[in-house]
């Protein structure tokens, strides 16, 4: 067993110190858990950004996960890949005919206007959760580049199979077909591929994707993560902030519309972007991943060991892995360095980086300011982050760099 050196929680205490009493984040927390135990958790802020009257951040308020939701979704996947009920090489249109004719976009990151081409065969299961099915995020421009599609903002009204139909004729954007990147399977292209997965979720299982998670996946760990917002957990909520262009931190004064949530219905569980969860209950989602990969003795597993360990296999074609490394740049530069990759539902690195996590690690942040990296091989697992837009906050990137580096020179034998 690891363990965080005396010396080394006392480094995370005076980080969370500093970023204090500088005030280079709004409310923030940091947690991190070994295959075994949790290791340390901590926080530091206000719930209202600069507002002491709302309460302090603690390790059990409430984030909103945003991308952090799309590992929770490739789960939901693979337990219906492990009941027989969905396959890896299931076409997409066996669940959505909208994707009978979907369109590739030629000349997408080059020009404002791309030309649409009829794409060359349909997306699969597995092209969904390795995010190589084309779907984009950029199918058309967006003022300011950081807002969200209409694909997630859309007012959700009728019913759950209404509104799951609207998100495909919203991310169409205009065009005859779904709009995709690239051919399905051939590269990498951020977009609406965990959102997609969900709605197939929902229809396979014959349950709202929020409901089939708590069945499936948070009720048998025990933890509190969720889909849905009460008046209970918006108390909890971390609210967001905004990081003004002279660097400066203000509350989100509603600069962006975002997606659908309490106190209105939420009818569309959106699995790219929808989860809520505190540190420590995702760090929980975390080590029971990596107690099902080591072999060890865990109640209530979610999944085998074999398909726990096809997180940690690269599905990318080179191409898909060079696409993945132009993106995450704006995060660590020193990851798309050491490779990267994609699995069924995780980012990997492919090789070590120095002073901190393994090859095939895992990680991938949240678009509101959260991270994660889950590390098989040393066995451990760090979530951390604020809640502040736009994404790549250089504060959230800064303390997470300072966290991972302060965990690995501090791990020792338990």
């Amino acid at each position: 067993m690891v363990k965080i050196s005396a010396a080394g929680k006392k480094a995370l205490d005076d980080l969370i110190a500093q970023f204090q009493a500088e005030k280079k984040l709004p409310g923030f927390g940091i947690v991190v858990t070994s295959v075994d135990r949790e290791l340390y958790a901590s926080a530091g802020g206000f719930r209202v950004h600069d507002d002491p009257t709302s309460g302090p951040v603690t390790p059990d308020s409430l984030y909103w996960i945003c991308s952090m939701a799309k590992l929770i979704t490739a789960l939901a996947c693979l337990v219906l890949i492990e009941q027989g009920k969905l396959n890896f090489d299931d076409p997409v249109t066996k669940y959505l005919p909208q994707f009978k004719d979907p369109v590739v976009l030629e000349g997408l990151v080059a020009t404002p206007t791309p030309k649409p081409r009829p794409a060359q065969g349909v997306p699969t299961i597995l092209h969904l959760l390795s995010h190589s099915s084309g779907s984009t995020y950029f199918a058309k421009q967006r003022e300011p580049v950081y807002s969200l599609g209409k694909g997630y903002t859309f007012e959700q009204t009728g019913g759950r199979e209404q509104a799951q139909d609207e998100f495909l004729e919203h991310i169409k954007e205009g065009y005859s077909g779904i709009p995709l990147a690239a051919d399905p399977g051939t590269s990498f292209s951020y977009g609406y591929s965990s959102d997609i997965l969900g709605i197939i979720i929902a229809r396979v299982a014959g349950q709202s994707l929020a409901d089939f998670c708590e069945q499936y996946i948070f009720e048998p760990i025990g933890i509190k993560t969720t889909f849905r917002l009460t008046p209970e957990l918006i108390a909890k909520l971390v609210e967001l902030s905004f990081r003004n262009e002279d660097g400066s931190i203000s509350r989100f004064e509603d600069q962006i519309q975002l997606i659908q949530r309490y106190p209105k219905e939420v009818l569309l569980d959106l699995g790219g972007i929808g989860g809520y969860s505190t540190f420590p209950d995702y760090a929980t989602l975390l080590r029971h991943l990596l107690r099902i990969e080591a072999g060890k003795d865990v109640p209530h597993p979610i999944l085998k060991q074999e398909t726990v360990k096809t997180l940690f296999k690269p599905q990318l074609t080179e191409a898909g892995a060079a696409a993945l490394a132009a993106v995450i740049p704006r995060w660590d530069p020193n990851v798309a360095r050491a490779g990267v990759n994609w699995s069924t539902g995780l980012a990997l690195t492919t090789s070590d980086l120095p002073g901190k996590r393994k090859a095939n690690s895992a990680f991938w942040f949240g678009w509101a300011g959260t991270l994660y990296v889950i590390d098989p091989t040393t066995g451990i697992a760090i979530v951390a982050g604020s809640q502040i837009i736009p994404t790549f906050d250089r504060g959230v990137v800064e303390m997470f760099e300072k966290v991972e580096g302060i965990i690995y020179a501090n791990l020792e034998d338990d």
